[in-house]
């Protein structure tokens, strides 16, 4: 009786949400309704046959679509949190909204799980399948330090079933020490020649056994990346639509899931040819680009991304928040390397030492930073070495973005912190841009 209440209150929530416009029902549904039935995941998980959770620091959600996209396009009916909401609220308002399907039409759950919620709600989903991305400094606030995630993480898996198959990234020393602790099947992932500025990378040979790994990387700029997936048995050439040395990693994750899903590993680089980041993640218009940024292993992967490709006519709106969702410690973008996004045109002039340099008489708008901690980023833009006067800052970001636009000569590369990057769909929804993130699959 408790369940279904909870479920009636949850779908009535979840209806006046988008109704009225102020959400899109992926969190406060579950919220509610887990305040009347704590097991409710618990119950409703059960009639999926297969179950897969996704946790660590960055590329969550990206790993989660590319395993969704390559699953439905072999034939299987999916559920996911497909909004990013990763709390145990977000997976109860989506069991919540596909409640009268779940019996009958869905054969597998991908969840996407924050860092810290990973260790109460994974016994409640008994998964088959687990994937550990990376684990990076991330909200102090919330999380602490990486040492205290990591033996939380491997508390819980030495609860864990040993029938549950583990995914790790073979390139993370980190994630490694989660071998030791759990007894069951343990695979690797990761990217040859390749690495990834963080806090603990393994450099001993002898280390890095990887049952996937990604060989022959080639980046093309902001368009692909181009490599062979390599296993213990076959090569595959395979070209991601996404740039970036992290999307790969995201990939190869997504793809060793895939293979212990025993699905048609063949058919994976295919089904890439027809896939489409997610909202905030590598999103592409005519006028530019959308790169979420979080915490400095994320915000300087993004960076050294996108510095090759930024041309002198182009814009930089940057928008820092410190919401709770973003982590209201916001000392981080000291260790995220704003030094890449430099260009000539954006450093610095030298200074004289006999007299003052005349200001620009008409300075552009070449980088306007935004959000409730706008200020705070443009004094951190300024020690990484960018001309104050090419610097704008405007708080508002609906303003912010209108200027950014309304002057904008080449591209638009915008780079926003989490509750920045949800308010910048909303105004794209407004101004007619796009339609509502939670209609996205």
């Amino acid at each position: 009786m408790r369940l279904i209440l909870a479920i009636v209150l949850g779908k009535f929530i979840a209806y006046f949400t988008k109704l009225l416009k102020i959400g899109g029902g992926s969190a406060a549904p579950g919220l509610y309704a887990l305040k009347i039935c704590p097991s409710l995941v618990e119950q409703l998980s059960k009639h999926i046959p297969k179950n897969v959770v996704i946790t660590g620091t960055n590329g969550k959600t990206t790993t989660a679509k590319m395993l969704a996209h390559f699953a439905e396009s072999s034939g299987l009916k999916v559920i996911r949190n497909h909004t990013g909401s990763n709390l145990e609220r977000g997976i109860a308002s989506t069991l919540i909204a596909n409640y009268q399907l779940l019996t009958t039409n869905y054969q597998l759950g991908i969840w996407e799980l924050d860092e810290a919620a990973f260790n109460s709600v994974v016994p409640k989903l008994n998964p088959d399948v687990i994937v550990f991305l990376n684990i990076f400094r991330d909200q102090l606030d919330r999380y602490g330090e990486i040492n205290t995630v990591l033996k939380n993480w491997q508390e819980t898996l030495k609860k864990l079933p040993t029938e549950t198959k583990i995914i790790i990234n073979g390139d993370d020393a980190n994630l490694l020490k989660l071998v030791a602790g759990f007894k069951g099947k343990v695979q690797k992932f990761g990217v040859k020649d390749f690495k990834i500025e963080g806090e603990d990378i393994v450099h001993k040979k002898e280390q890095r056994y990887l049952d996937f790994e990604a060989k022959n990387v080639k980046l093309d700029g902001l368009n692909s990346s181009n490599f062979y997936l390599q296993t213990t048995n076959y090569q595959l050439p395979t070209t991601l639509p996404l740039p970036g040395i992290y999307h790969i990693y995201d990939a190869l994750a997504a793809f060793a899931c895939a293979s212990n899903l025993e699905l048609p590993i063949h058919q994976f680089t295919n089904s890439l040819t027809h896939y489409k980041p997610a909202f905030g993640r590598v999103e592409k218009f005519d006028w530019g680009y959308i790169f979420l940024i979080k915490n400095p292993a994320g915000a300087t992967q993004v960076f050294e991304t996108i510095a090759p490709n930024i041309k002198s006519n182009d814009t930089l709106l940057l928008a820092l928040n410190d919401n709770l969702a973003d982590g209201t410690d916001v000392s981080w973008i000291w260790d995220a390397v704003f030094e890449k996004l430099l260009t000539p045109s954006l450093r610095a002039p030298a200074k004289q030492s006999q007299s003052r340099l005349p200001r620009r008489s008409a300075p552009r708008n070449d980088v306007i930073v935004s959000g409730s901690r706008a200020y705070d980023l443009a004094v951190r833009l300024k020690y990484a070495g960018f001309d104050p006067e090419t610097i704008t800052v405007e708080s508002d970001l609906q303003n912010a973005f209108k200027q950014a636009r309304g002057g904008l000569q080449g591209k638009l590369f915008i780079l926003p912190t989490y509750t920045a990057m949800m308010e910048l769909q909303s105004i794209l929804t407004k101004t007619g841009v796009k339609k509502h993130y939670w209609e996205e699959k």
